[in-house]
């Protein structure tokens, strides 16, 4: 069930971001103590790994049995780093775009996707992480 939603997000992920691929609309304006959009892509795949490893929570953990979708934590964070990457593109989320409170969202979305195998936490996740309401546009800042 697991690997199916996530085949699914990932799809949905990828025919929203079909052609917004082109990095020369790059912003790499990044203020002292802002995060660079790299890494917050890092973060949120540390994040929701972590929280994909937690057994005593009840999350599946790593390994290679019919519920476990990740063998290892390299698996799962790069798995996620792809799907943030897609969510935030370059052109949209350059480095300083990224919005602190609205990612803290994302992130605990992410979270909780991670350990569920629920369609309706995939579908928030994805929401509350898309670069529409994770993102600012640096002239309104």
């Amino acid at each position: 069930m697991q690997k199916c939603l996530w085949a699914s997000l990932a799809t949905a992920i990828m025919v929203g971001t079909v052609g917004c691929d082109d990095a020369s609309d790059t912003v790499n304006d990044v203020l002292p103590g802002e995060e660079s959009r790299e890494a917050r892509i890092e973060q949120i795949s540390e994040a929701a790994c972590d929280r994909y490893a937690d057994t005593e929570a009840g999350c599946p953990g790593y390994g290679t049995t019919d519920d476990q979708t990740y063998a290892t934590e390299e698996d799962c964070e790069r798995d996620f780093a792809d799907r943030a990457g897609e969510l935030w593109p370059a052109t949209e989320c350059g480095s300083g775009q990224i919005n602190d409170s609205r990612y803290d969202v994302c992130e605990e979305r992410a979270k909780a996707a991670a350990c569920s195998e629920g369609f309706f936490d995939a579908i928030a996740a994805l929401d509350e992480c898309s670069a529409e309401n994770v993102c600012s546009d640096p002239a309104d800042k």
